[in-house]
């Protein structure tokens, strides 16, 4: 089989699809060939049967040329394929739509997000499948809709052990966005120093803002984090290449996911095969991990209820740890993990034949 990935980018020191390079990698293993077409292109390092090539973006160029260059590749490609897969971009499945009229290829179409966009909707219609970590992932029911997991690479997000430890530290990663809530975050930490004068702690928040109203909603974060006396708890590490985020991981006691509903989320699978603590705003993991989904669960604007499940987590003894530490890392790679992903992707093409 031969493969078209269409994606947004392909770089492995990018903080947000830095991963996407180990799902290439990965979904190389099952096919002869695969051509990708990314809006932009970084450092990569993959396999010989793979050839990336770019629409320009990196290199700034308008976007009358970058259409240009999309379908110059799209019509090439598909003459030397025989499947696409579309990564979290229902746009080109609609630019693609007039090529394939023609072409007539299977698409399968990676999808993962709160909202379902119009244009995602519009996409359903002319997929044949939609690939999803779980079904809050994608919230219209259809019958191409298919859940498969995560795809989180379990050798690269492991236990790294004698990882050295100070204070506590509390980790959070995420885009700078007023979507993803980090005011929670940030008044649950002021509520933790309060409740806790006597816990040395810090927490480090992983992420950039992209857009004009990020860098102003950072600001008013700044501000809340400085009236809440914060200053000397809340480091800010800004953008971070996906590569280094296991050692992030691996030095925190404990991670926050900040963002409710959805289903399962990317950055706690990372944490969770780190053998990471995590706590949450969603009741997606209570039935599996029901032993700890007291401390774990949070309602979603509920700072008092946070910071209550970081001090109860905080003071868990080692034992405790370890079990907690051992199932949730079972749980990703039984469940998660991009080589079983990259099987299903690769199984779902084939009954297209």
């Amino acid at each position: 089989m031969r493969l078209l990935i269409i994606t947004q980018k392909v770089d492995k020191d990018d903080d947000v699809l830095g991963f996407f390079c180990y799902w290439i990698s990965n979904l190389a293993k099952h096919f002869d060939s695969i051509k990708v077409i990314s809006l932009s292109k970084g450092k990569f390092d993959l396999p010989s049967n793979v050839e990336v090539v770019s629409l320009g973006k990196e290199k700034k160029y308008p976007k009358i040329f970058q259409a240009i260059f999309f379908y110059f590749y799209a019509f090439k490609f598909l003459l030397k394929t025989d499947d696409v897969f579309v990564h979290m971009a229902p746009e080109y499945v609609r630019a693609l739509y007039p090529l394939n009229i023609f072409f007539r290829k299977p698409i399968i179409m990676w999808y993962a997000h709160i909202k379902v966009s119009p244009t995602a909707k519009w996409a359903i219609k002319h997929v044949n499948y939609i690939l999803t970590p779980s079904k809050e992932s994608f919230e219209i029911e259809s019958e191409k809709v298919i859940s498969t997991g995560h795809g989180i690479d379990t050798n690269l997000f492991r236990p790294i052990p004698n990882i050295r430890k100070g204070k506590k530290k509390i980790l959070a990663v995420s885009r700078i966005s007023k979507v993803k809530r980090i005011e929670i975050f940030i008044k649950s930490l002021g509520e933790l120093k309060n409740k806790k004068p006597e816990l040395d702690f810090v927490a480090e928040i992983v992420g950039s803002p992209a857009r004009p109203e990020d860098f102003s909603y950072q600001e008013e974060l700044k501000q809340l984090v400085s009236s809440l006396g914060l200053e000397e708890r809340v480091v800010w590490k800004g953008s971070v290449r996906n590569m280094d985020i296991p050692a992030l991981y691996n030095s925190s006691d404990l991670f926050v996911r900040l963002q409710g509903g959805g289903g399962f989320g990317k950055t706690e699978l990372e944490a969770f095969a780190c053998g990471v603590p995590v706590i949450l705003p969603t009741t997606v993991y209570n039935g599996i991990l029901s032993d700890f989904s007291g401390d774990m669960y949070f309602p979603e604007d509920d700072y008092v209820k946070c910071a209550e499940n970081m001090a109860n987590i905080l003071a868990w003894k080692e034992n405790r740890k370890q079990e907690y530490s051992q199932k949730v890392r079972e749980f990703v790679v039984e469940n998660h993990n991009i080589e079983k992903l990259s099987d299903k992707i690769a199984e779902e093409f084939a009954k297209l034949k």
